[in-house]
């Protein structure tokens, strides 16, 4: 039999654990010496059902019984374990498991969220295709631009195999300085690395250095640079000393054809041990001699600069290496306007600089 220590309430049922009264934990009632001789008698087990009123649900059916164990004083609270007027809300497992229309509604989203993933790369993929497009067509541009006074040639054939200057019939009513000049410390001129040969800055001088067996032509990149009834001139050197087999030197009068090809009159110097000049000119992309190669003490051998100048007065042309007058033909082109450039042959590396143009 157990008792109620609060309201002394006995109860005959061994599975109560709680008083109905007042939550207090039952406890087993003092019993009194056991007789050995007594009969034991076993009385039916009492409906414990708990009335309307009780505090406790009953427990779902995958709980576990609570312990028959008797508890002690020491090890239960005093107070009841469960507080609340209304019994504690509760859902069975099977309502927590999601119903077969979740899963369908989980599948479709993760379908849109795929096939919205797959348009996105797509379109990301088209963008890119564009921009590679559109750099690609830039640098053809530019490239096409870098090259326009560029021009390449096989010397001993004469023909042209690159394309022409970008200087094409200069106005003579442009108003220009008296006095220009370039020291070539700020890159105004076009750089290239092809293959007709290399052009470049360096330590405030302009490289060129063409292949084997083939010259280059670098017109000036604007008007300004106009030699028409002009004094031009410019110093020039070999970087290591060596001469080219077929020259370089200072170009005037530069521009295209009508039909895009070269035109000008170039002064062109040997700084081998025997140093001589050629002048020469490009008539309808084809170069030619006008003043075949001559000895001149006035040129100055290896690394040494040489200054070349041409001086224009109408349709006469002279020529002076250092300061020496040392030629002068006549325009029979009737040319007369154009820019400074530049020649160079073969793989001789040489360096302009100081370029100056006087009207």
């Amino acid at each position: 039999m157990k008792i109620c220590p609060s309201c002394n309430r006995t109860y005959t049922d061994a599975s109560l654990n709680f008083c109905l009264e007042d939550g207090t934990p039952l406890v087993n009632e003092a019993a009194p010496g056991a007789d050995p001789n007594a009969t034991v008698r076993y009385t039916e087990i009492r409906d414990t059902n708990p009335p309307a009123t009780q505090i406790y649900p009953s427990m779902p059916a995958a709980s576990s019984p609570p312990s028959p164990q008797t508890p002690s004083p020491s090890s239960r609270p005093p107070e009841p374990l469960i507080s609340q007027s209304q019994p504690p809300q509760w859902a069975p497992p099977s309502a927590a498991l999601p119903g077969p229309a979740a899963r369908k509604k989980s599948s479709a989203i993760w379908w849109i969220v795929g096939g919205a993933g797959i348009v996105g790369v797509i379109a990301i993929g088209l963008v890119i295709m564009l921009i590679v497009l559109a750099s690609m067509n830039a640098n053809t541009n530019n490239s096409n631009n870098r090259n326009a006074n560029l021009r390449g040639g096989n010397r001993n054939a004469n023909t042209n195999t690159n394309l022409n200057g970008n200087v094409s019939n200069i106005n003579s009513d442009v108003n220009l300085s008296p006095l220009f000049s370039d020291d070539f410390s700020e890159a105004k001129w076009t750089t290239d690395r092809g293959e007709y040969g290399d052009i470049w800055y360096d330590n405030d001088e302009y490289h060129m250095r063409s292949k084997e067996k083939t010259y280059l032509v670098m017109y000036a990149p604007n008007g300004d640079y106009d030699t028409g009834n002009a004094d031009a001139k410019v110093s020039v050197r070999s970087v290591d000393g060596s001469p080219s087999p077929t020259g370089y030197g200072l170009i005037v009068h530069g521009q295209r054809s009508k039909a895009g090809e070269l035109e000008d009159y170039a002064l062109l110097i040997y700084n081998g041990t025997d140093p001589q000049y050629e002048v020469i000119k490009h008539k309808d992309g084809q170069q030619t001699t006008v003043v075949p190669w001559a000895k001149s003490s006035a040129i100055r051998t290896g690394t040494s600069k040489n200054q070349l100048e041409v001086r224009a007065r109408g349709a006469e042309l002279s020529f002076y290496i250092n300061g020496e007058y040392v030629d002068k033909i006549t325009d029979t082109e009737n040319f007369k306007r154009g820019v400074a450039g530049f020649y160079t042959s073969d793989t001789t590396e040489v360096a302009f600089d100081d370029l100056e143009i006087k009207r």
